[in-house]
């Protein structure tokens, strides 16, 4: 293995979804490379694969302990405990990541992700811009303003930057589609909000929010027998939806009441 490039390539790997290959590699780096930080790195990437929060913890904790500056682990470490709702403890390890790292936009999304997650908006757009000037061109950026810009109510502002997050990113991501979806509704522009939820739907039929999403749109569409299939295979994926078991009943209501 070549030590310096194997980050990459197991958080290449992640991204993929390739548990059982980031298993094999870590068996083999811990066996052959015990006493190197991105051996326990690895090995806290499958476990944080497998939603083993933990245990990864532990993994990052100790890759961290053979190399305090492995920013990799850091911003791993900082994942780890965002899963866990430890939103204070992440932030540290987002900001040390972001000294080891001066000059990576990475540490401050993340930063500002945490900040939109604990509806800390103001912070959020503030780490945001700062992730942008460092990488004006990563679609991701553009997607986490254009949530802080929906939370503010300002749903024009979050469609032009949810649609310059798709440009950017040259291919459909499920998360712009979806989030573009909500925005495009608070703006009542309900056709382009289901051809929004659409794309995101084909991009993962088995997101059950995004099915309650093409349900509500069909619903205030005036398509309440199309809303209430939608809502169906959304409940068939998710039976504790709140928001679609209730918009069912409504659905359920407005198809009876139509003339025949």
């Amino acid at each position: 293995y070549h030590l310096a490039t194997l980050p990459v390539h197991i958080a290449s790997l992640v991204t993929l979804d390739m548990k059982s290959v980031v298993f094999y590699v870590a068996h083999q780096l811990v066996n052959a490379y015990p006493s190197t930080a991105v051996a326990w790195f690895t090995a806290g990437c499958y476990y944080y694969m497998v939603r083993k929060y933990e245990p990864a913890r532990r993994f990052f904790h100790k890759a961290l302990a053979l190399d305090h500056n492995f920013a990799p682990a850091w911003i791993a470490y900082g994942h780890a405990f965002a899963q866990h709702d430890e939103s204070d403890q992440a932030l540290a390890a987002y900001r040390t990541a972001s000294r080891l790292f001066p000059g990576s936009h990475l540490p401050w999304l993340f930063i500002g992700m945490e900040y939109v997650r604990t509806n800390s908006l103001q912070l959020a757009h503030q780490c945001l811009e700062c992730a942008r000037s460092l990488m004006p061109t990563d679609p991701h950026i553009y997607n986490e303003i254009g949530v802080v810009a929906f939370h503010r109510k300002n749903y024009g502002k979050a469609c032009e930057l949810l649609l310059q997050a798709l440009q950017l990113s040259g291919a459909p991501h499920e998360a712009s589609c979806a989030n573009l979806g909500h925005a495009f509704l608070k703006c009542k522009a309900y056709d382009l909000a289901l051809g929004a939820f659409q794309q995101a739907h084909r991009l993962n039929p088995r997101s059950a929010p995004v099915l309650s999403g093409i349900a509500f749109t069909l619903q205030l569409q005036d398509r309440p027998d199309e809303a209430i299939e939608y809502y169906h295979r959304a409940l068939g994926i998710q039976q504790d939806d709140a928001f679609a078991a209730e918009m069912l009943s409504y659905a359920v209501q407005e198809a009876a009441e139509r003339p025949v």
